[in-house]
């Protein structure tokens, strides 16, 4: 397993774009958490911070397919340094006016900010890995690693967050993800020589109509299903941890979680080129929407604690093979726009599971939190299980895509000098489905 992924490490810059990219990620990770605990010591409710994280994921997904065309016409130095700007007006915007108790519509108006212009370095990095890979099949590991490392994230940025709101200052978590996801973005806009560059014959191309597919309508459901399921375990987790006497370790909790999707995801990775990604799929899926109960059946934090790591097993796996998926199903010239919507699914569903989360656990206790996990595992297998038959259409013109995408590996996997790289980027772009 360990020799395919350093076959991917391999490539050229990878060891220069993968480190800023995972800075940049890690407040991905530590922004909703730090908002919500901030809000919360503030005015003593989770709920009241859940609405305002779900103001910021909604303007992200608003946003998401118009960033995705943006990063292909003027490249992506330009666009991740606008977007850095505006996030940091908004996360000090936050600050302040929950601070000084200023009228609750502005935390919303700084918070929608925040979320929206959150800079897109996950798809930015994956922009860099099928610039390099193009259609080799070492492009699903790299995909695969980059969804390991998002797991990794996951363990370190809520465990990061949550001790520094509870031993430093209830604001020191913000101001540490704020400044992490400077260096990491600027770090990542100056590496020009892996930047696919700007895609200005893009704009030229026919809108898709990306909802005539009912495979696509499927996948989309499936992947909202998913974001509700992190929208919930993402508050849940914490609450739970903080309730349950864990205190500055309540984010481990989350991470325990996101543990078992980074394990699974390198273990998805090693065997990428093993069975179809509908097959690969619809098992994660199913996976996924067995365990996800298992949070809400625990009795104590002792049981919870493995329980979360088996709950996490489907999550990467489903959110990988839905891009390899989304490249089937859409034409080259559409792919950006269809893996934008996969993202836009996945904050949406995020935007509803979290003050959904939120409301419950200030009702009913953290616990009752992890009912919108277990609803949202049942979502995940009804949408799955009504895809089935369109997604297993698309499994027949599997072996055709592949070949195509063989024929095309050489050049892709020659280096830039080799392949004409500096000439312009592939057709494919990155899959933008990652977590927010």
């Amino acid at each position: 397993m360990a020799s395919v992924y350093r076959q991917a490490f391999a490539t050229p810059g990878a060891n220069r774009f993968v480190p800023a990219a995972f800075v940049g990620r890690l407040p991905i990770s530590m922004v909703a958490i730090g908002i919500v605990l901030y809000i919360q010591h503030t005015t003593g409710s989770y709920g009241v911070g859940g609405t305002v994280v779900a103001a910021g994921t909604i303007s992200e997904a608003a946003l998401a397919a118009q960033l995705g065309r943006a990063l292909d016409r003027f490249g992506q130095a330009r666009v991740l340094l606008w977007c850095l700007a505006g996030h940091l007006v908004g996360l000090v915007g936050l600050l302040v006016s929950v601070g000084t108790g200023a009228p609750r519509p502005l935390w919303y108006i700084a918070g929608a900010l925040t979320g929206g212009l959150f800079p897109p370095v996950g798809a930015c990095v994956r922009a860099r890995w099928s610039y390099r890979l193009g259609g080799s099949p070492l492009l699903s590991t790299a995909f695969a690693l980059e969804a390991a490392l998002d797991e990794a994230i996951f363990i370190c940025g809520p465990v990061l967050v949550t001790w520094l709101v509870t031993e430093v200052t209830p604001a020191s978590g913000l101001v540490v993800a704020g400044g992490l996801l400077a260096a990491g973005t600027l770090a990542l806009a100056a590496q020009r020589g892996s930047d696919p560059g700007p895609r200005p014959k893009a704009l030229g191309a026919a809108r898709p109509r990306v909802f005539r597919d009912p495979a696509v309508r499927a996948l989309l459901v499936v992947i909202f299903s998913v974001g509700v399921c992190f929208g919930g375990v993402d508050l849940a987790a914490v609450a739970y941890g903080r309730e349950g006497g864990l205190g500055a370790l309540s984010g481990l909790v989350l991470g325990l979680f996101a543990f078992g999707s980074g394990v699974s995801s390198l273990l998805y990775g090693a065997r990428a080129s093993t069975g179809g990604p509908t097959r690969r799929f619809l098992t994660a899926a199913a996976l996924m929407a067995a365990a996800a109960w298992l949070p809400l059946a625990a009795p104590n934090t002792a049981v919870l604690l493995p329980f979360m790591v088996i709950a996490g097993a489907g999550a990467s796996p489903t959110l990988i093979s839905a891009n390899a998926l989304m490249e089937r199903l859409m034409p080259p010239e559409a792919r950006t726009e269809g893996f934008a919507w996969l993202q836009v699914a996945l904050v949406t569903g995020i935007s509803a599971g979290t003050p959904l989360a939120g409301a419950l656990i200030d009702r009913y206790g953290p616990r009752a939190g992890f009912t919108v996990v277990a609803g949202a595992g049942v979502l995940v297998g009804l949408a799955a299980l009504s895809a089935r038959r369109a997604l297993l259409a698309v499994q027949s013109a599997e072996p055709t895509a592949a070949a195509e995408q063989a024929a095309d590996a050489p050049a892709a996997l020659a280096g830039p000098a080799e392949a004409g790289a500096e000439a312009g980027p592939p057709a494919t772009e990155a899959a933008t489905a990652d977590r927010p």
